[in-house]
């Protein structure tokens, strides 16, 4: 299957699901006297998010420099650390350019906002390829190291065999097979993705 054939495939389960969450209430608008402070809540989210990510990375880097165990690192950390930032900052445009949030319990949430990605920014072109591809290749990596609930991710949005092998390999070489050279780019890796990602979408945000 063609790449272009693969993306309007996953714009076609997108719109499919970002309708049902719609009309189940699971993804609802809100208030306008809400819109700033819940977007903004989540923008800090995102940006303390990528904080973490890159202090975790620095101590694990030198940690005797800051007063840790010459052992520690926890490179995995900043992986996750750098997915969620942009977890968080997709939630927030959502609400500051859509006045729209998802339900606090809805089941999936991983899954979801891969949805939303597509639907909101790749559908829309708001969103480089590079980038998008990017972020799919962090959460995969995150949804390996941290066994995400990512199921209607890997079946129905990229539904082949080899995505599952994928995330599995993926989970087996950070955890037992890298090396700490190779974790340490895997996470170097992971920063550069979300600083980029998270500013484009501040600046579609506040432009």
């Amino acid at each position: 299957m063609k790449m272009e054939e693969i993306m309007q495939k996953q714009i076609r389960i997108a719109e499919a699901s970002v309708l049902q969450l719609t009309k189940s209430g699971d993804l609802k608008k809100i208030p306008d006297q809400l819109v700033h402070q819940l977007a903004a809540f989540f923008e800090t989210k995102s940006m303390n998010r990528l904080e973490t990510a890159k202090l975790v990375y620095r101590v694990s880097s030198d940690p005797i420099k800051y007063n840790s165990p010459k052992t520690y690192s926890d490179y995995s950390e900043v992986v996750a650390a750098a997915y969620y930032a942009m977890y968080y900052i997709v939630h927030a445009y959502l609400m500051t350019i859509y006045k729209t949030k998802l339900r606090e319990d809805t089941r999936g949430v991983h899954a979801i906002t891969h949805h939303l990605v597509v639907y909101y920014l790749v559908k829309t072109n708001k969103l480089a390829q590079h980038l998008y591809d990017d972020y799919v290749r962090t959460l995969e990596t995150t949804s390996a190291i941290q066994n995400l609930t990512t199921e209607s991710f890997q079946e129905e949005a990229f539904k082949y065999a080899e995505q599952y092998k994928r995330s599995r390999e993926a989970r087996e070489t950070f955890t037992y097979k890298t090396t700490p050279a190779i974790e340490a780019h895997h996470a170097e890796q992971a920063i550069a993705t979300a600083e980029q990602f998270v500013s484009t979408i501040r600046q579609l945000m506040h432009k």
